[in-house]
């Protein structure tokens, strides 16, 4: 019987996958734009997303915006951060939430701690979720950052030493055992810690993914996210060379795994997403909020019909905001019946109820059989995953495309000196 729900699982996955990959071919065409975020028009308070692209070091299977980390540069660009967000304020926006991603967030904690200041003095910020590593934990403890993390979440990946040292984070973050400790001491300082977990590389058993599970549940952190094993486009060829093939009918197996565990101790939030409470602020902050603005290098914005996407590279991040512009270069605008459709596949992704209203995609999706008793079943948040990880593998090409031009000088920001050295020569 098993093998029969994992058979239908995969096949149901297998074509949404298909669908969802069609679809972001279609629909993520980003475009050079001269426009700008239009002014806030409403009382709506939305959700405030601040990218930090700076690691210490860079890891193979990371498709997110990054630079190595080079300190004066890294500086300069919280200055500028705190100039694009009273920009953004000035629009009249309003957000009742931050989210900083990255990169590394935590690399500077003062100056972290007071991009995260300012943030409160301009607007009605209630809580502040902050993506961290095992390296730099112990910067929380520092003073600038004292009680100004609500939600903190450590991209662990594994407990498995076999994974950490083939994803390169062994060498980096230390072993399994060394990780959990880190972890361990860290969810007492603060009201939510996330663990995010990787499954399904490419020669994870069934037996690996139980022992896994079982640390969790050992750790018992507030939040635990699980995410499939993904390979950007631009490196998923290396990375099939390197590591092995993906298997969607392993990942439909584990991911069965995990839910039937989990769910006897967390409640689950989304298809990714397993929390002890059944509230609070989780990682996939676009189901509950369907608009946001980013603020930061390759940040993305989404406002009314439009996706904004501000510049990759850190100069012209600067230059941008040192002429008084958002520092925007590329957006697409989607239609009604486009947006219908990623906010029904986000819905399905945070467990949403059936809705009544009649419309193609409601139908197929009770057709499909992912709701039983007016609830999402384990095969909705299993589509769910699949349709979600390729509509990242969208993203993730929107990135590579942009940062496809990019210079070893676009990930460094000139000093204030040599600035106004240049400048005067004109």
């Amino acid at each position: 019987m098993e093998n029969i729900k994992n058979f239908i699982r995969r096949c149901l996955g297998t074509i949404a996958s298909s669908i969802m990959k069609i679809a972001t071919k279609h629909y993520l065409n980003l475009q050079p734009t001269q426009r700008s975020l239009p002014k806030a028009a409403d009382e709506v308070h939305r959700l405030l997303y601040i990218h930090i692209p700076f690691c210490l070091t860079l890891c193979p299977y990371c498709s997110f915006h990054k630079f190595r980390f080079d300190e004066p540069s890294a500086k300069r660009y919280f200055e500028l951060l705190h100039q694009e967000m009273r920009m953004v304020h000035a629009l009249g926006y309003k957000f009742d939430s931050i989210y900083f991603g990255g990169g590394t967030t935590t690399i500077l904690p003062q100056e972290l701690g007071e991009t995260i200041t300012l943030a409160k003095s301009l607007f009605d910020i209630r809580e502040v979720s902050c993506e961290s590593d095992p390296a730099h934990l112990i910067d929380l403890e520092d003073e600038y950052l004292k009680g100004k993390i609500d939600r903190l979440s450590i991209g662990i990946q594994s407990f498995n030493d076999i994974y950490l040292k083939q994803i390169g984070r062994y060498k980096k973050f230390g072993s399994s055992e060394e990780q959990f400790a880190k972890v361990a001491r860290a969810i007492p300082h603060f009201p939510i810690v996330n663990v995010d977990m990787i499954f399904n590389y490419p020669n994870q058993s069934e037996e690996e993914l139980h022992k896994e599970i079982g640390i969790i549940l050992k750790l018992l952190p507030p939040q635990v996210t699980f995410y499939p094993l993904m390979y950007a486009p631009g490196i998923k060829e290396r990375l099939t060379k390197q590591w092995g093939r993906l298997s969607g009918a392993k990942e439909a197996r584990l991911y069965g795994i995990i839910t039937e565990r989990m769910s006897k101790v967390y409640t689950q939030r989304s298809s990714w997403a397993w929390s002890l409470e059944e509230k609070g602020i989780i990682d996939e902050y676009v189901i509950e909020r369907s608009e946001y603005v980013g603020i930061g290098s390759g940040a993305f914005s989404f406002i009314g019909d439009t996706l904004y996407a501000n510049t990759f590279s850190l100069p012209k991040y600067s230059e941008a905001l040192s002429q008084g512009r958002l520092p925007i270069t590329h957006s697409i605008s989607f239609s009604e019946h486009a947006i219908r459709q990623y906010r029904k596949m986000v819905e399905l992704f945070g467990l949403k109820p059936p809705s009544k209203e009649f419309t193609i995609e409601n139908t197929l999706l009770k057709l499909s059989g992912v709701y039983s008793d007016g609830k999402v079943n384990v095969k909705g948040t299993y589509i769910a995953s699949v349709m979600m990880r390729e509509f990242y593998n969208g993203m993730d090409y929107v990135r590579e495309t942009m940062r496809s031009q990019l210079t070893h000088d676009d990930g460094f920001i000139k000093p204030c000196e040599e600035r106004e050295e240049n400048e005067s020569k004109y």
